[in-house]
């Protein structure tokens, strides 16, 4: 009996969890490519998971002040990159997953100022980027009403990039579960492949 009502706690965990949300809200980030600080100080993103799309249960706020003090830089510069780079499938599965994650854009306030040394190029470059985006944004946005994106040309010849964007993105959680799931399993192929030619290898030389 206590099996069945464990069992039965596990499926109801995992059906809500599969009609959950992961919520990313961004506020005020700018990034400016001339300042000595690229990025502002001011900006803020929330991370919230809520079950059945709507109820938050877990909130983790994030801001640059907080990001210095955990001192993520240095933890980036002390990150194995070696193993990357001798399991380089590895990489390219995370990659090939990541790519499946759909991501729903709910709210989203984007400006980009965008310039280069030379007016001419500045002219393609402006209207490529403002396409592409454009076309992205088309397929995630859900609800077009008081939507911003506006892209501007700057004419100083320099180069320059200057982004300011705050928003609201979705993710649903049976996707990450699926992604995960998907990893898990071509790990433990990996493994078993590993084990098939290492015992192959142990038959082999006891022929020597």
């Amino acid at each position: 009996m206590v099996f069945i009502f464990i069992l039965a706690g596990i499926i109801l965990i995992g059906i809500i969890l599969s009609f959950s949300k992961i919520k990313i809200q961004i506020i005020n980030f700018k990034f400016n490519s001339q300042s000595q600080r690229h990025v502002n100080k001011e900006y803020e993103i929330l991370l919230k998971l809520c079950i059945l799309g709507t109820i938050p249960i877990l909130k983790i706020d994030i801001t640059k002040t907080k990001l210095e003090r955990m001192k993520i830089q240095e933890k980036i510069k002390n990150i194995d990159f070696k193993f990357l780079e001798k399991h380089p499938s590895f990489d390219k599965d995370i990659l090939k997953e990541l790519k499946k994650l759909d991501i729903a854009i709910k709210n989203i306030n984007l400006h980009i100022d965008l310039g280069t040394e030379n007016a001419s190029l500045t002219s393609i470059i402006v209207p490529a980027v403002s396409t592409v985006i454009a076309i992205i944004l088309r397929q995630k946005v859900k609800k077009f009403e008081n939507q911003i994106f506006i892209i501007n040309p700057v004419y100083q010849n320099q180069n320059l990039v200057n982004i300011y964007i705050s928003g609201i993105f979705e993710i649903k959680m049976s996707h990450i579960i699926n992604i995960i799931y998907n990893l898990s399993k071509k790990d433990k192929k990996g493994v078993k492949e590993y084990e098939r030619a290492s015992h192959r290898r142990s038959y082999d030389y006891s022929y020597e």
